[in-house]
């Protein structure tokens, strides 16, 4: 009787650690959100705001310049980066989107600061600005666009021999 005892308990040990192991098995672990057609459109829109922002304000004659021509458009494109900020927020497993959002904001907010306090915008500063906005959203928009990739396409250590 003790002989059975111990093979039956062990029996069940190895059931239950292959039930685990099957369980485990079927399991994917996902580190990236999935792909949000919205939040893509809405980084090309805010992108584009912030570019039109730029070729106006390069168009305009830079004795014309004064924050206050601007004012609107800044509040309208820092209340779109917060939306879109807000939205990458609110998404799980979405940190590297949160944080060129919020990268984008705090430079938005550092680059209307600064013409409020000059009261003015140089062409090469303005040229250089407008460069890196147009550089991070297409990070934002990269970001995500890889997530419609399959998991095993998003591993970099896979070999695509």
């Amino acid at each position: 009787m003790p002989m059975t005892r111990a093979v039956s308990s062990r029996l069940l040990h190895f059931f239950w650690i292959a039930l685990f192991g099957l369980a485990l098995g079927g399991c994917a672990v996902k580190w990236v959100d999935t792909y949000d057609a919205v939040a893509f459109e809405e980084i090309l829109t805010v992108g584009k705001a912030v570019d039109r922002f730029y070729g106006n304000l390069l168009e305009t004659p830079a004795d014309e310049r004064a924050y206050r021509h601007f004012v609107v458009q800044y509040v309208i494109i820092e209340s779109d980066i917060q939306s879109m900020l807000t939205r990458n927020r609110a998404r799980a497993l979405n940190e590297e989107s949160t944080q060129i959002a919020e990268s984008i904001l705090k430079l938005w907010v550092k680059y209307k600061e600064a013409h409020k306090s000059r009261n003015t915008y140089a062409d090469g500063g303005a040229k250089l600005d407008r460069h890196r906005f147009n550089r991070l959203f297409a990070a934002a928009a990269s970001a995500e666009q890889a997530k419609k990739l399959k998991p095993d396409e998003r591993d970099a250590t896979k070999d695509s021999e």
